[in-house]
């Protein structure tokens, strides 16, 4: 009964060591967190932010792993847990048609090339697309990156694009832009606490078994004690029996002496090894002991964690009060923007009343020509006539002069309307970063007026201080990476800009070139729902006039949201290789309206247009063929079917020919 008291202290003592060792565990490996580590505890944790439509007819949410082993091998190492009363599970996926069946997918860099059409597929599927380290921004809903100093806790940065994680049918709560710092390191450090809590447990049962081997050993060891004593009282009752002669019972009583000490000397033994087993047993007491002082250490500290997050989460609070500001602040920016808009309507009224001027001076000069014909049959009236023509010819030099005149305005009004719509893009991507930036910089300046206050009432103490310093680290840090992207916005913007408006060449990367050019317009390009493709074969580098190329590229993309996807969506398609004699064919592809027989043949006629009525001036197309023709030295051709799209084949010398230049 003892030895049984004793096994159910120890078992008792050793469940206290197991969850001490897991709170210590968690405490000392928070500052040795790996990458594999730090984005399986984002793939868990980002589920408790995000909602997705069908949760109450399911029990399980599924993370699929594509082309990362690493990080599979993490989450399913990790034991189960529970969002919001559904099972978390994980999967590896091999193949993009793998994924209709996970509702979280990692995709990892090596995987990349496939993002196209795994976005396709996550838009129709309800499938939140978490990528790592992606180029490409219009597509993506949360993109992972590396940290970028190895000096403090690693952390991982991300974008979140909340608009096309609505599109995909997902909701979406404010604290998934607050997702980060304590809370992946708290759990990344719970997961590790659960692995190695399941780990300790199997010791203690192996600990518990030895105990049990070792408690049915001493059972043994006291009988066979009580069984050699038995036998000694036995042997001395045969001794006290005998009778016969002194020399007789002496021999006998030597042999029974004999074993008697025989017997004594393993009472001695038995009685020593339980000794050590004694003492054995007071060694692990005071090991279970030192182990429940080390388990409310570990509590203390997981109780002060919790309080850092809740205050976290008290921020996070008011960090988003402030997001709403800014998001009015850009809403006043957006009804800037439109009126912008109804000047350049006015700008193109403008160009259609200049256009019906034309047109009647084109009515006036074929009656000139009628009256200079009958000019010819009066020759009583050559004088009267001569006077006449020469007038008449002035009249024209002047006309033709206000025709080149209107021209040139009409090609710049054309400039300024692609550099408009530049600028509202470039715009509105750049207020997002701003607005986290100033919020960011808002929060700090307020934490340093409740600094100062304490400085001043002497209240001040070292964990506010370093509260402080840690809030303050993470806030630049915030404005730091958010001013960074606006800074990369601003110079593709300028080198866009000042492409259009130069007309020098230089060397561009093809690929990198075009990628600037469709961001500057994915505003343009969202707000009309079409999305768009860029495949290009690497390395193609081209000594060409930036300006033209993006003028062209411009072109043909308002040309395809007004005319092909009009009330529709759709996919643009830019396609470029290497052909023979050094020259570079360039595709421009959609899958839209297309055109009718009776309107291919004038598409690059000056003022034909198909929506006059509605802003058209006609005049898009004719500048895109006479770049290409006259300063890209190329050639272009147009190939379309109604209801089936169009496509534009461009023909370029990978190098300029210098007499091009202007």
């Amino acid at each position: 009964m003892i030895a049984r008291c004793k096994q159910l202290v120890i078992g008792f003592w050793l469940i206290l060591t197991c969850l001490g060792s897991v709170g210590a565990v968690a405490a000392m490996d928070i500052i040795d967190i790996s990458d594999e580590e730090l984005r399986a505890a984002y793939l868990t944790t980002v589920t408790r932010y995000v909602t997705w439509p069908d949760e109450s007819g399911r029990n399980t949410l599924v993370i699929g792993v594509m082309d990362a082993p690493e990080v599979y091998n993490v989450l399913r190492s990790s034991p189960p847990t529970q969002v919001r009363g559904l099972t978390i599970e994980a999967r590896e996926i091999s193949r993009v048609t793998q994924i209709t069946d996970v509702d979280v997918l990692y995709v990892g860099p090596r995987a990349l090339s496939q993002l196209g059409s795994i976005a396709s597929s996550a838009r129709n599927n309800q499938i939140l697309v978490v990528t790592e380290s992606s180029p490409v921004r219009e597509e993506l809903m949360i993109n992972l990156l590396p940290a970028e100093s190895s000096s403090e806790l690693k952390r991982v940065a991300f974008q979140v694009n909340t608009d096309r994680i609505v599109e995909a049918g997902m909701r979406p709560s404010n604290e998934l832009l607050m997702l980060g710092g304590v809370e992946l390191e708290a759990v990344v450090a719970y997961q590790r606490g659960q692995r190695e809590y399941a780990e300790l447990q199997q010791q203690v049962s192996q600990i518990e078994s030895n105990l049990s081997a070792r408690d049915q050993e001493l059972r043994q060891s006291r009988e066979r004690i009580a069984m050699l004593e038995e036998a000694v009282a036995e042997r001395d009752s045969v001794l006290r029996a005998q009778a016969g002669t002194l020399e007789d019972r002496q021999q006998v009583m030597d042999s029974q002496q004999a074993t008697l000490n025989r017997l004594l000397r393993e009472l001695d033994e038995q009685r020593q090894r339980l000794f050590v087993r004694e003492e054995q047993l007071v060694q692990i007491q005071q090991q279970l002991y030192n182990s429940e002082q080390t388990l409310r250490r570990q509590h203390q500290l997981l109780t002060e964690r919790e309080r850092q997050l809740e205050q976290k989460q008290q921020e996070s609070d008011a960090l988003t009060q402030r997001i709403a500001l800014n998001r009015a602040t850009l809403a006043n920016q957006q009804n800037i923007l439109q009126e912008q808009r109804e000047a350049i309507a006015e700008q193109l009224e403008l160009l259609e009343r200049r256009e019906r001027t034309i047109n009647r001076q084109r009515e006036y000069l074929i009656y000139v020509g009628i009256g200079l014909f009958v000019a010819l049959f009066f020759a009583l009236l050559s004088i009267a006539l001569y006077l006449k023509k020469r007038k008449t010819a002035a009249e024209l030099m002047h006309t033709l002069n206000e025709l080149h005149n209107a021209q040139d305005k009409l090609v710049e009004s054309e400039k300024m309307a692609s550099l408009g719509n530049l600028v509202a893009g470039v715009a509105h991507e750049v207020n997002t970063p701003l607005g986290v930036a100033l919020t960011a910089t808002s929060m700090l300046n307020d934490r340093r007026e409740h600094l100062k206050e304490l400085i001043a009432d002497n209240q001040l103490t070292k964990e506010q201080l370093n509260n402080f310093l840690n809030k303050a680290q993470e806030s630049l840090d915030l404005t730091e990476k958010n001013l960074s992207r606006v800074a990369r916005l601003i110079s593709n913007f300028k080198q866009v800009a000042v492409d259009q408006m130069i007309t020098e060449q230089r060397e561009i990367d093809l690929a990198t070139y075009l990628e600037e050019v469709m961001s500057t317009l994915s505003i343009e390009l969202r707000r009309a729902g079409v999305d768009y493709k860029i495949r290009v074969e690497k390395d193609i580098q081209m000594v060409t006039i930036p300006g033209a190329m993006a003028q062209i590229i411009t072109n043909l993309t308002t040309n395809a949201i007004r005319h092909a996807f009009e009330n529709r969506e759709g996919t643009i398609t830019i396609e470029a290789k290497m052909i023979q004699g050094d020259n570079v064919r360039l595709t421009f592809s959609d899958d839209g309206l297309g055109m009718s027989d009776d309107t291919l043949p004038k598409i690059f006629e000056p003022f034909f247009t198909t929506k006059r009525n509605v802003g058209g001036t006609g005049l898009g197309m004719p500048i895109v063929y006479n770049l290409v023709r006259q300063k890209m030295q190329g050639d272009i051709s147009v190939k379309s079917n109604e209801g089936a799209g169009t496509q534009f084949i461009l023909t370029f010398p990978r190098v300029l020919r210098a007499k091009s230049i202007e």
